[in-house]
């Protein structure tokens, strides 16, 4: 059965959803602030200050709360997908502007009325965030990092290894047996693959194959038939063949399993993950790297002559990484590089970039050690956070402890309502994080206000700071990611009216924190 939740009464559950939620949430703000403890029934207990971690794991029994917390999470799980950081600057943003623009919706302002104003403040206020972007220097993404990975030993570690990769799509993060946390760097082209079987690896980690040779098809291979001539040839010869495919029977992995361990050959047979442009993209790094050519079975044969070959591959159970120092992989990096300069896409140029990097200068992984899982996986979070926030930051950085919020709030003029919400919600994030310090000093503001903003506040310390001398920075587009997702979520909900949910919904067993 249906039930029909209205009006005043929906108003009130997402209020209490929203507080539930963003209270939860922004305790974590700032570099003095805490941390949650999330104990889910599907791994052991644990504790993060990741926003975005504790916004997914929050749920409640009520279903109408449930379903605009979905909706809520909505807003810091594409702010983490767009940047990697800025989720609890989200929710603290989406707070104060829904509690005070329902304030208003009570007092007689139209709700549809108030969701253009908002968006039409928000128009106004980005381009005041973009022309106080600078583009940092080494010292301070390093500061950004510390800052982000609310450590300096993760931010160090994270920048190191950024630098040496230069971009965090070549970097992996990975559990250390060990305490202690270390990184390798491994030269070679890495492609994620769908897992091989165990059989494979047995009492070993990954295959190292020297003088190898690879077949590239395109299109659905449903019999080893099709491409009996590589496969004769790899076992009479004993050659070391790497077989790319689209689509496969799974009786295919099989067979070969069974060559491989019952006739030690070494053929494999590998599906690539991606979909689309950027699988064919892949095919096309594979060919140039090992100067194949790309067959679509669906309607061409397969030969000897199609294979290419390559150094050398290490093959795990979640990648392959491939070693060539061949002609054609120089003549890919040009292309990527032409091909970088060209494009206008953000998604097409991470991409090309994540490329490149693998090209030039391989893969890194940091292996994050500590003494017991719930540590490893907290601090793998941060070190997340800090790469996130390296890679992002060379768009552009302003000055951060919300004071960059606080002298954008500082001018905007107020001809409307949404203005005069939004003004008084880019002071929210200053106003958190002094709390979560421990500090009810709004004296502190004044000082910053008074100073010009040529202050800031150090929230470890409660002190002032020159912020010429700052290494207190946040990132252009986690500030302008944030306020636009906390904008147009709150906007959506303020408009909410109605509500229909199923009158005997229930949360199911694995729940996390639940209310």
């Amino acid at each position: 059965m249906k039930r029909v939740i209205a009006k005043d009464e929906v108003k009130e559950k997402i209020k209490q959803a929203i507080n539930l939620l963003c209270d939860s949430v922004s305790s974590t703000l700032g570099p003095s602030g805490n941390n949650v403890l999330i104990n889910n029934s599907e791994r052991a207990p644990f504790i993060t200050n990741d926003g975005v971690t504790i916004a997914k794991n929050i749920e409640s029994t009520d279903p109408v709360m449930n379903s605009v917390l979905e909706i809520i999470k909505e807003s810091t799980l594409k702010t983490d997908e767009l940047v990697g950081d800025g989720t609890t600057t989200t929710l603290v943003l989406l707070q104060s502007i829904f509690l005070k623009g329902l304030e208003e919706i009570e007092n007689g302002k139209n709700s549809i009325e108030l969701k253009k104003e908002l968006k039409e403040s928000l128009e106004k206020i980005i381009p005041l965030i973009e022309e106080k972007k600078r583009i940092p220097n080494k010292e301070e993404l390093i500061s950004i990092a510390r800052i982000s990975g609310n450590s300096s030993l993760i931010g160090d570690i994270a920048s190191e290894v950024f630098f040496k990769m230069r971009s965090k799509y070549a970097i992996q993060l990975d559990e250390s047996t060990k305490e202690k946390t270390y990184y390798e760097i491994k030269k070679g082209y890495n492609i994620e693959i769908d897992e091989l079987s165990n059989m494979y690896f047995q009492n070993r980690k990954e295959i190292i194959l020297n003088d190898c040779y690879f077949c590239i098809i395109k299109g659905y291979l449903s019999s080893l038939e099709q491409i009996s001539e590589v496969i004769n040839e790899g076992i009479k010869k004993s050659k070391n063949i790497v077989i790319f495919v689209e689509e496969m029977e799974d009786a295919i992995k099989q067979e070969l399993l069974v060559y491989y361990l019952m006739e030690k050959k070494n053929i494999f047979i590998i599906k690539l993950p991606e979909y689309g442009s950027r699988k064919e993209k892949i095919e096309l790094d594979i060919s140039y790297l090992s100067n194949s050519i790309i067959k679509n079975i669906d309607y061409e044969e397969v030969f000897c002559s199609d294979l290419g070959r390559v150094d050398k591959v290490v093959i795990n159970q979640k990648e392959i990484i491939i070693e060539t120092n061949n002609k054609k992989a120089k003549e890919l990096v040009e292309i990527l590089r032409k091909e970088l300069a060209e494009t206008r896409s953000d998604y097409e140029k991470e991409f090309i970039e994540n490329r490149l990097s693998k090209l030039e200068n391989g893969i890194a992984t940091i292996y994050v050690g500590g003494i017991t899982k719930t540590e490893i996986k907290e601090k793998m979070m941060r070190y997340e956070d800090a790469l996130c926030a390296l890679e992002i930051a060379n768009h552009g950085v302003l000055p951060g402890g919300g004071v960059s919020f606080l002298e954008i709030s500082d001018k905007i003029k107020v001809d409307s309502v949404g203005d005069k919400i939004l003004k008084e919600a880019l002071e929210v994030p200053f106003q958190k994080m002094l709390e979560n310090a421990g500090s009810s000093n709004l004296s502190l503001k004044m000082d910053i206000k008074k100073s010009n903003y040529t202050k800031i506040v150090n929230f470890t310390t409660l002190e002032l700071e020159d912020i010429n001398n700052t290494e207190i920075l946040d990132p252009k587009e986690v500030l302008i990611t944030a306020l636009k997702n906390a904008v147009s979520v709150a906007a959506l909900l303020l408009t909410i009216n109605y509500l229909v949910v199923n009158e005997n919904e229930s949360l199911e067993k694995n729940s996390s924190i639940v209310y």
